[in-house]
């Protein structure tokens, strides 16, 4: 008999000592696919990560391609109205006279209106400036003539208010003649 518990003993020893390697095998393995599972995890959110710099970068591209294009179309829009400020120099003739065969008062309308044409802005610019300095003259006279029942804070309120409109109302005629004009030259011009 007592063979049969020590066969008996080795047998259940035995079958314990390999449940118990089995189950710490288990928990091993477990903890093995738990360790790859977080490791996958790491790999997904570092994948994340990077398709999110990816797509903010894509995003930061495509801002600047935009940016690109507007820039591109203004300055393709200013080309074309370039080109179009110089066709109308081609399209409007120099001299509405020049080798125009026309009777006499013909000829002298177009003539006429050459000159008129030529004479604007200069003819303008002098008559504002003009009318500017006698505007000044006769505000002058009378401030003087008023200064005697105004008093000299009330003289020089109205002298100094009437001096700025006439130059503000110059500067911006004057400036504007001469600050619409393009900076090229007429087609056909040397």
């Amino acid at each position: 008999m007592g063979t049969f518990l020590s066969v008996l003993g080795s047998v259940f020893t035995g079958g314990l000592t390999g449940i118990f390697s089995a189950g710490i095998q288990r928990f091993f393995d477990f903890l093995h696919v738990k360790q790859e599972l977080a490791m996958k995890k790491v790999d997904h959110e570092h994948e994340i990560a990077m398709r999110r710099v990816d797509g903010e970068l894509m995003a930061q591209e495509w801002a600047q391609r935009t940016k690109v294009a507007e820039v591109e179309a203004a300055g393709k829009e200013a080309v074309a109205d370039a080109g179009a400020f110089a066709a109308s120099f081609a399209m409007e003739p120099k001299q509405y006279s020049a080798r125009v065969k026309t009777g006499p008062v013909t000829g002298f309308m177009l003539v006429l209106l050459d000159f008129i044409r030529g004479i604007i802005r200069p003819g303008l610019t002098v008559y504002l400036c003009a009318i500017t300095t006698m505007v000044y003259l006769e505000a002058k006279a009378v401030v003087v003539m008023l200064g005697k029942t105004l008093d000299p804070v009330a003289a020089m309120d109205t002298y100094t208010l009437i001096i700025n409109t006439i130059l503000y109302l110059t500067t911006t005629c004057v400036l504007h003649w001469f600050g619409t004009r393009n900076k090229q030259k007429a087609p056909g011009a040397k």
